[in-house]
């Protein structure tokens, strides 16, 4: 793994905590128009397995809450580890840059505003920046979580 591949992953995660999120909303939010079975009905809804459909729903939910509790931890060791490395760089500016881009997630556009440079410098820091990292020895890799 290289150390732009080892950086970003941070981000990568983060949006798919995001993604998932956003579905389990979605998923909640469908739960809302399921009425509860009357007694009266002739019929529930079931799966083969005998179960009614949203308790399938509510099953999914807390696998994948389970699952971003995990993914959260991930992203908490992976940002300090990232933050430690980015410190490795002993350029200030360089570190910042690293640091909006990588665990604050911003775009170039707003890494040029809050250092004062125009986005053809930022580039250009990013790639210098990038060669002054020096990649941990341990590196924590979400590949195993894709």
């Amino acid at each position: 793994m290289n150390v732009k591949d080892y950086l970003k992953q941070g981000r990568l995660l983060d949006q798919r905590i995001n993604y998932n999120l956003r579905r389990i909303k979605e998923m909640r939010d469908g739960l809302d128009g399921i009425c509860s079975p009357q007694i009266k009905a002739d019929k529930v809804q079931t799966s083969p397995d005998g179960d009614p459909a949203y308790v399938k729903i509510l099953m999914r939910i807390s696998e994948m809450e389970e699952r971003i509790d995990q993914e959260i931890d991930m992203l908490v060791d992976l940002r300090n580890q990232i933050d430690e490395t980015v410190k490795t760089v002993k350029d200030e500016n360089y570190q910042m840059l690293l640091l909006y881009r990588y665990i604050e997630n911003r775009t170039w556009e707003n890494i040029g505003e809050q250092l004062g440079i125009d986005r053809s410098t930022v580039k250009r820091w990013h790639r210098a920046a990038l060669e002054l990292v020096v990649m941990p020895e341990n590196p924590i890799s979400m590949q195993s979580v894709w």
